[in-house]
């Protein structure tokens, strides 16, 4: 379980901090990177070592609506309360709302790649033809949010970004992205300050966008997001989404190709204009 999916265990304990019985989360080997950033959050989590043979042990992922009462595991008012009280108090994100990615002219991309499409377990569940998507979403967000002078672009597969979105420059005069070197709280950072957002379908990206209309207090402010999830949920917006975000919500071709499903970087009938 990546950052994205561990924060709806965090929004889990914090909804029921106040509880007789401590709800705690289990301290896997992914989110150990994230827990000095997020020291209000320590103090609810727990060593596998720690845990003892009485303590009782559920999963939250199987049952998020009896959990929480809403499908997404979460209400709008128990996660705003979580960011805040949680998550916006990181030493990581101080000042985020003044940042140069708030300004108004700025779009950023956040699009998440990595084993959706290099495992060929995750690929036919969650791959999608990411590129036809941004052609789509850009002058669609642009037309209706206003041009941009720059678009920043955050992604765990910046090779991949560079080689298939060059066209990107036809609509700002600055395409940019995270310094060299930059570390995943930096990533988080970026989007999180990012007051016009573009998403993937990754729950890193579901929750910076989350993180970030809590932070400018602005829930119907700018997100784009594909109205494809995963394979399972079928045609449509699923419940992860905020519902008032804007959606692209079909491409032409279809959110899984044959080619994208295969493994295949690009379209073979693809003429390779850039």
């Amino acid at each position: 379980m990546g950052f994205g999916n561990q924060l709806y265990l965090w929004a889990w304990a914090h909804a029921r901090r106040h509880e007789k019985v401590p709800h705690r989360v289990l301290i896997v080997e992914r989110s150990r990177y994230w827990l000095p950033h997020f020291p209000a959050v320590r103090p609810y989590l727990v060593e596998a070592a720690d845990v003892s043979f009485w303590d009782s042990r559920d999963h939250f992922y199987a049952f998020k609506e009896q959990q929480s009462g809403d499908p997404r595991g979460f209400t709008d008012e128990s996660r705003a309360a979580f960011v805040r009280d949680w998550v916006l108090t990181s030493p990581a994100l101080q000042g985020a709302e003044r940042g140069p990615l708030a300004d108004d002219d700025v779009m950023t991309l956040n699009l998440r790649r990595g084993d959706f499409y290099d495992n060929p377990w995750h690929r036919p569940e969650y791959a999608f033809d990411v590129e036809a998507y941004v052609r789509l979403v850009v002058p669609r967000a642009i037309e209706q949010d206003g041009p941009v002078k720059r678009i920043h672009v955050v992604s765990d597969d910046p090779a991949w970004c560079r080689s298939h979105l060059g066209w990107l420059t036809a609509y700002a005069d600055e395409v940019t992205e995270p310094r060299e070197g930059a570390e995943p709280i930096d990533h988080l950072r970026d989007v999180v300050s990012s007051r016009r957002l573009v998403i993937a379908n990754g729950t890193f990206s579901l929750w910076g966008a989350a993180i970030s209309r809590v932070l400018f207090d602005a829930p119907q402010a700018t997100v784009w997001a594909p109205a494809f999830f995963q394979r399972r949920y079928g045609p449509g917006r699923c419940v992860e989404y905020d519902q008032n975000w804007s959606f692209v919500d079909e491409l032409p071709g279809g959110w899984q190709p044959a080619w994208v499903v295969d493994g295949l970087d690009r379209d073979p009938a693809r003429d390779g204009s850039s």
